[in-house]
């Protein structure tokens, strides 16, 4: 039941199934490489499709990582922006051998989550002062909750996917990094080789040698 619980938890609160990217750069490298990602600039055109709509990044270093937001412009207010729905947390950890392991998890943010339930209390405020039936007051209230929670809902997902992609867009500059998939052969492993085989192919001559011929 508790496992449940969490993992029901972990649905309403996160927007993105969680990531890992690793890259052969040091922390530093890859948080320096986010950063200047997140300027529109004339000399990395290969990322002007990150820009699209109006959409602006905004990085955010913390210790051991980084918190990235972003929204877009209102297409019926030029001055306008949208709402800053979504975080994405990202932690650097350092792999060995000059790479380093990003971990990437997406969530609501808190005050873009509140917002969800503004406007249906409002309105729900003034339904119960109507002479309508109690259950038709309380069936509409659902329904404007719903739809609030699903529009607001999908807004953070397609938010936290744009800022997962820009930040995978952003680290290609930086080679992968390849970590081997097998590991090395340890010291004691023996190897067959030509002087195995010679050496068992004459135990065996001498054992067919020495055993007894059948009548």
């Amino acid at each position: 039941m508790d496992t449940l619980a969490q993992n029901t938890g972990w649905r309403l609160w996160h927007v993105h199934a969680p990531m890992v990217l690793i890259v052969q750069a040091t922390p530093a490298t890859c948080l320096l490489t986010l950063r200047r990602a997140a300027r529109p600039n004339l000399q990395r055109l290969h990322l002007r499709n990150l820009f699209t709509e109006g959409r602006r990044y905004y990085l955010h270093p913390l210790r051991g990582g980084f918190r990235l937001t972003s929204n877009s412009a209102l297409s019926w207010n030029r001055h306008g922006r949208t709402a800053l729905a979504a975080v994405v947390d990202g932690r650097l950890s350092d792999a060995g051998e000059g790479a380093t392991i990003v971990h990437l998890r997406a969530r609501w943010r808190l005050f873009y989550l509140l917002d969800v339930f503004l406007i249906p209390f409002f309105i729900m405020s003034i339904l119960v002062f109507t002479p309508w039936p109690p259950w038709l007051v309380t069936l509409l209230a659902v329904i404007l909750l719903g739809l609030s929670w699903l529009w607001h809902r999908l807004t953070a997902m397609l938010q936290a996917a744009d800022m997962v992609y820009f930040i995978q867009r952003a680290l290609e500059d930086l080679p992968a990094a390849e970590r081997p998939l097998l590991a090395q052969p340890a010291p004691d492993v023996v190897m067959p080789d030509s002087e195995f085989r010679e050496a068992w192919e004459s135990f065996y001559r001498q054992q067919t040698d020495d055993a007894p011929s059948s009548s």
